[in-house]
């Protein structure tokens, strides 16, 4: 984005070139720097819009890396922060809870980075244009989308989808996978998401097998699509009501499987349900705009085998409105 400044760290000087094509055709101008150290200085002597650090250097280099990069939360709140890493769920989630700051994770995968990643993260913090699944996706391809207005339909919306991976050639391990998801997204629209006047959950204190007709101003949306590489899911409400501290909690509590890991029955929550869609993921994404849409989105990447599927880390990141606009009146 013209006018944009970020700077990019990273030790590996693949990941420094691959960063500076693709931030550079973002029309931001790019200051890369490989070692921790060299941060804060860098900081110090310019102004950025945007940063990006490699959270395994930052591990090695400083046990007090949170502490540092907190402290220049609270003097630069108006500048994101992007964590690339080849770290695992188990390791960075942890760090994500105690944080409130850190949101944005991308996964490497062997390779240096993904540059498209790069580019739709960067464009989507500096421009504020947070929602829409297309920009996941390669130009040109165009989500299905399915309404989501009643709890009965539950497994009509599943069948659509799974149907369509099919096509693909998609194969068991897969479709179980999307089912998984899309049994989650439809049941969170419908039963977690909705909101009544007061901001109070609406429906999420029925049981599951309750059948819920959503209202016309309540009504979501299931989208999905394939590019060749990833085959993606996505999940809208009109709502806004889901929070970072909520998403990060549960998926924590679901870590460590003790007795505090929650059930589905949580109000306002999908507790383990979230977990499992996480994992079945190889992205996930959450755009909030908060007391007015939320938008979830789930990418599977088809050129993984399974076994290298669940061996490679998962990128998370959580988008947030900059300027909250009140909730639509009902």
């Amino acid at each position: 984005m013209r006018g944009k400044h970020v700077l990019f760290q990273d030790p590996d000087p693949k990941a420094l070139r691959v960063a500076e094509r693709a931030l550079n055709a973002t029309g931001s101008a790019v200051s890369l720097i490989a070692s921790p150290a060299e941060i804060e200085p860098a900081l110090d002597q310019g102004s950025y819009d945007l940063l990006m650090l490699n959270l395994d250097s930052l591990l090695s280099h400083d046990a007090n890396w949170l502490d540092t990069l907190s402290a220049l939360d609270a003097r630069r709140p108006e500048m994101p922060l992007v964590l690339h890493t080849i770290t695992t769920t188990e390791e960075y989630l942890p760090l994500m809870e105690r944080r409130s700051f850190l949101r944005n994770m991308i996964a490497k995968r062997g390779d240096p980075l993904e540059p498209d990643e790069l580019i739709i993260t960067a464009e989507k913090l500096l421009r504020q244009d947070l929602f829409g699944l297309q920009k996941y996706l390669l130009w040109g391809v165009e989500p299905y989308c399915v309404p989501i207005c009643d709890s009965t339909r539950k497994h009509a919306y599943i069948r659509t989808v799974t149907e369509y991976a099919r096509l693909l050639g998609c194969g068991p391990r897969t479709i179980e996978m999307i089912e998984t998801v899309v049994d989650e997204l439809v049941t969170n629209a419908i039963y977690n998401a909705p909101r009544n006047r007061d901001g109070t959950p609406k429906y999420a204190q029925l049981s599951r097998r309750e059948p819920v007709v959503l209202q016309d101003d309540e009504v979501g949306e299931l989208q999905f699509a394939c590019d060749g590489s990833y085959i993606a899911i996505a999940q809208r409400d009109p709502f806004g009501a889901l929070t970072r501290d909520t998403v990060i909690s549960y998926l924590t509590r679901c870590l460590h499987k003790g007795p505090n890991q929650l059930s589905d029955n949580v109000a306002g929550g999908a507790g383990i349900g979230l977990f499992q869609v996480f994992q079945s993921l190889s992205k996930f994404i959450i755009n909030i705009d908060p007391g007015n849409r939320t938008e979830v989105i789930c990418l599977i990447d088809l050129r993984l085998n399974m076994r290298k599927f669940h061996q490679v880390p998962k990128s998370f990141h959580i988008f947030i409105a900059d300027r909250p606009r009140p909730a639509t009146p009902r």
